[in-house]
């Protein structure tokens, strides 16, 4: 396990504290949030679980009192990942951006399929 300082995604402090009352509203309020990448066939999601212990590979990253990890296999894939949670007349949902997987786009090599991931 490595605790590092340097941030390798952003979360805004509104998310910070939605999650925080999510794992306290869970009794978890002492367990970790991993965010991960989830593969479904051609497609690449982001996952967010609740997790009591670490894994071999995971890096913690400190929000504050909230403890994030990322696994060393998925850190690429997640290098840059901004996450907030919005609320409007609508709902509200957390919201994950990431822009530098529009880097990875290029137009005679590959395309992207809307999975939130880009193919070569």
């Amino acid at each position: 396990m490595a605790n590092t300082n340097e941030q390798l995604i952003l979360i805004t402090d509104v998310a910070v504290g939605k999650f925080q009352e999510m794992l306290f509203d869970a009794d978890k309020k002492d367990s970790y949030l991993k965010i991960s990448i989830a593969l479904e066939g051609t497609e690449m999601h982001y996952a967010i679980d609740i997790k009591d212990e670490l894994e071999e590979g995971d890096k913690v990253y400190n929000f504050g009192d909230l403890k994030v990890l990322v696994n060393e296999e998925d850190e690429l894939l997640l290098k840059g990942l901004e996450i907030d949670y919005v609320q409007d007349e609508f709902g509200s949902e957390f919201t994950l951006h990431n822009p530098n997987m529009i880097e990875m786009y290029d137009e005679e090599d590959g395309g992207c399929c809307g999975g939130g991931c880009c193919c070569r």
